[in-house]
């Protein structure tokens, strides 16, 4: 059986990656040693041999082959993969998922040549399963239920209040939906839970981080992030709060530019008062083509951060340095 998952809401599609790990260890290995990811340095070789190696003690394995279409891929190596992608769909034995974390077509390049004759033959499978990022309505639904699950009850003008100061990013509102769950004293959550938690996290902390970049004061801005990181708070979490900030600012940025006034800027950018207010000093310190440059480069890290060797932490301190 083949699965390919991929999509720009990888939240979703990581969701679905774990749920199918999870049956197999409950149906198939109680143990998980049959499990297998490929998702650095994919070669002809280290393909070939998990296909051809057995299960150990049990019959079939699990193979995940992550981000193979963000590589450089030989004609071999391209050979290789859509033979065994063949295979597979008659395959009653092992359970194979190529997992791609963002829309292949959505890295600012169309896919041609190898890539691209994998591309066509995975999305030929018959679970072949594209995330798209949810409709702002659906993340309130998305907002509500998961409130639910952690024993909670949110109205749908706070659920849209959350989704208005995080954005459509599920990875952010899952984290703050934890932290305000834990916060609320009732089974209700009230506005006062969400001032408390979010405007509190968003504004003084990566606000307030962004704005030492933004000043050239990078020392200041990794003794920021170390506190952070003391906090417990995970550094591919961090990236992302950040890359948003910067995405806002740019959008800013570019409307500011165009003359959209200041008044319209919510609308016009479909962005809350309170978001727009916080970021126009700050926007005033770059020009667009910087923010874009330091945008780019925030691409480049969170690649860096899901394949390099270096701790996520290193690796944003860098950055820090870089702008």
């Amino acid at each position: 059986m083949l699965f390919f998952l991929y999509g720009d809401d990888s939240y979703r599609s990581s969701e679905k990656l774990n749920q199918i790990k999870d049956k197999f260890i409950r149906e198939v290995d109680s143990h998980g040693y049959n499990i297998v990811t490929l998702d650095d340095g994919i070669t002809v070789e280290n393909f070939t041999k998990e296909f051809s190696q057995a299960g150990f003690f049990v019959s079939k394995k699990l193979i995940i082959i992550k981000y193979l279409l963000k590589q450089n891929i030989t004609k071999q190596l391209s050979e290789v993969v859509q033979e065994y992608i063949d295979k597979s769909y008659n395959d009653e034995g092992n359970i194979i998922i190529f997992y791609e974390d963002n829309l292949p077509h959505s890295i600012k390049q169309s896919l041609s040549g190898e890539k691209l004759k994998i591309w066509k033959k995975l999305t030929q499978s018959e679970f072949s399963i594209e995330f798209k990022k949810l409709p702002d309505q659906k993340v309130i639904e998305w907002i509500r239920n998961k409130f639910l699950e952690n024993g909670k009850h949110i109205d749908k003008n706070l659920a849209n209040k959350i989704l208005s100061l995080v954005g459509n990013d599920l990875w952010l509102i899952s984290s703050e939906i934890e932290k305000i769950s834990n916060h609320s004293k009732s089974d209700s959550v009230v506005e006062d839970d969400i001032t408390d938690i979010i405007c509190a996290s968003i504004d003084d902390n990566i606000f307030l981080l962004c704005e030492k970049l933004a000043n050239k004061k990078t020392k200041e801005a990794i003794d920021l992030l170390g506190g952070q990181m003391e906090l417990g708070i995970n550094p591919y979490y961090l990236l992302t709060m950040i890359v948003r900030q910067y995405r806002i600012l740019i959008q800013v940025r570019s409307a500011i530019d165009e003359k959209v006034s200041i008044n319209n800027l919510p609308k016009y950018l479909s962005l809350h008062p309170f978001v727009i207010k916080k970021s126009i000093d700050l926007v005033n310190k770059y020009s667009f083509e910087e923010l874009k440059n330091i945008y780019n480069k925030l691409l480049n890290l969170d690649r860096q951060m899901k394949s390099s060797k270096l701790k996520q932490e290193t690796l944003l301190n860098l950055f820090f340095i870089s702008i």
